[in-house]
């Protein structure tokens, strides 16, 4: 399942050249993976309430492949892929028009809200993503 996030640059995400600071793109996944729960109609706030659990970051990887600039529009491409019981990835294209500017990837887990410890993927989150 690849989902699609399109968001425009802002002013302050620049550096002082109007390029768009490295910091960011992190910040765009997270926006992306929100988006993405969303889209498989389990926001974050519904999971955390739900199902007693918190969706942990384990690893992050950036690529920068080219510059985004202040006003420009990108979409932020996102895939979700189970790697056992325990850890899932999502990855992470960004583009502006047909260029790729970026690519990304993010490990996770599951954590019990009370007791902090890892615990297998809920049922209910695979079962939306089929």
């Amino acid at each position: 399942m690849n989902v699609s996030y399109k968001r425009k640059v802002n002013f302050y995400e620049t550096d002082a050249q109007g390029v768009v600071h490295h910091s960011n793109y992190p910040r765009y996944f997270e926006e992306a993976r929100g988006f993405f729960l969303e889209s498989i109609n389990f926001p974050y706030p519904d999971v955390r309430e739900q199902l007693n659990i918190d969706i942990v970051l384990l690893e992050l990887h950036i690529k920068y492949r080219h510059p985004l600039f202040y006003g420009d529009t990108f979409e932020v491409l996102t895939e979700f892929k189970m790697d056992n019981r325990y850890f899932f990835r999502f990855f992470y294209t960004i583009k502006k028009g047909n260029e790729t500017v970026s690519t990304g990837e993010t490990k996770h887990c599951c954590i019990d809200r009370s007791t902090r410890k890892m615990v297998p993927v809920p049922v209910e989150i695979k079962l939306r993503l089929k």
